[in-house]
């Protein structure tokens, strides 16, 4: 029977670059991989803040992504 086995984590900050000729939303994505899983989102929102603080653009959005193995 398959089953999905965890492989990391990673976070990403969603940066607003403003408007493009058309009046379209320009985003910039700024990943780090190897999110520790013990981490807290408490913690993670507070790194990601302090990130998204020294970033040209303003940082308007976090996300975490789980990456999963499928075994047999």
């Amino acid at each position: 029977m398959a089953q999905f086995v965890e492989n990391g984590a990673s976070l990403k900050l969603k940066l607003n670059k403003g408007l493009d000729i058309d009046g379209k939303e320009m985003v910039a994505t700024k990943s780090f991989s190897n999110l520790k899983e013990s981490a807290s989102a408490d913690d993670v929102l507070a790194v990601a803040e302090a990130i998204g603080g020294l970033q040209q653009h303003d940082h308007y959005e976090t996300r975490v992504s789980k990456e999963y193995i499928v075994e047999a």
